[in-house]
């Protein structure tokens, strides 16, 4: 069925289509009868505005580009929520594209947005682009008048709006906040993984031991990234009588949990295990287990809000926020 249109309404009505558009916009320009004449027969009718018509007219589509790495990725699933749902909130609409952990498909991705029209984009970089420091596609974008926000993992001398958690006060507080004491033997459990982020997790729990707990005497024990890796995990609990287990992210987290003889430990209450761990529901009903998850929803949301702040040129210039995501602390 064909929609009415302004011009339908206007042959309809025997009015012109510009005082038809005043009418339903309630111009002070137009009496009170004529306005109720013609919203009478735009109901009747079913008309519905043409939304590109009036983005093209207003000079804004209210639609904003989100890039993520994977929506298989829980943290950016989450992400992307928060985001879509600040957007939702505030009148834009939010269209996902995925990454795939490749700087060429997140370059293709920003450029497909950029043909689009949207107003800005949110972008979460793969660490693919961030090691080779080449943000053209970016740039291309911010030059073409598109407003830019990068979220989660931001390299710090980037001068573009940016929403990032904190990882190493992320890490501080939440170990900080653990009840670990200074007699505990304490193994901390590194990820195969270089990433920057990681390394700043790192540096935050080491400093939340010695610092809040007074703790100076524990281990690191580096990830081989194979999954045998945790029986020698297993092998050091026993061999140091380690009491305290900090893990640094869910992958080591789930395959230290294959080990049969973990859950003996736990159970027997002679280790407990502290992990990072982006599903907290899946872990915090195991005794003896305690995840501490990151909320990407919460990143998402501040991500959104700062975008629309620009948008709508509430706020200017360059701003970085960063967020401890699990205090839910803005610095």
């Amino acid at each position: 069925m064909k929609n009415t249109t302004l011009k339908d309404l206007s042959k309809l009505l025997n009015l012109s289509v510009s005082t038809i558009s005043k009418a339903l916009n309630d111009s002070l320009e137009i009496s009170a009868a004529t306005k109720n004449r013609v919203k009478e027969a735009a109901l009747k009718t079913n008309y519905r505005p043409n939304p590109l018509a009036l983005s093209l007219k207003k000079g804004k589509s209210k639609t904003i580009g989100v890039v993520i790495p994977s929506v298989l990725d829980r943290f950016s699933a989450k992400l992307f929520i928060g985001i879509e749902k600040i957007a939702y909130s505030k009148g834009y609409n939010a269209i996902l594209s995925t990454s795939n952990y490749n700087k060429e498909r997140e370059a293709h991705n920003i450029d497909i947005l950029i043909e689009k029209g949207v107003d800005g984009i949110i972008v979460s970089l793969t660490e693919d682009t961030i090691s080779s420091k080449n943000y053209s596609h970016i740039e291309r974008a911010r030059n073409r008048g598109i407003s830019i926000v990068l979220a989660n993992k931001v390299p710090e001398d980037l001068a573009f709006n940016k929403v990032s958690i904190d990882h190493y006060k992320e890490a501080f507080n939440a170990v900080s906040d653990l009840s670990i004491s200074p007699q505990e033997n304490v193994l901390v459990v590194e990820s195969f993984s270089n990433a920057s982020y990681l390394e700043r997790r790192k540096k935050g729990i080491l400093d939340a031991l010695e610092i809040s707990h007074k703790i100076t005497a524990y281990n690191l024990l580096k990830s081989n990234g194979e999954e045998s890796f945790a029986r020698d995990v297993i092998k050091n609990v026993k061999e140091n009588k380690v009491s305290v287990l900090i893990v640094m992210n869910q992958y080591l987290l789930e395959t230290i949990l294959m080990v049969k003889s973990t859950q003996k430990l736990v159970d027997q209450g002679s280790l407990f295990i502290y992990a990072f761990s982006i599903r907290k529901s899946a872990f915090e009903a195991i005794k003896g287990i305690k995840p501490i998850s990151p909320r990407g929803k919460f990143l998402g949301e501040k991500t959104a809000e700062l975008l629309i702040d620009q948008l709508e040129n509430y706020t200017k210039g360059v701003h970085a926020i960063s967020v401890d995501s699990i205090g839910k602390k803005i610095y």
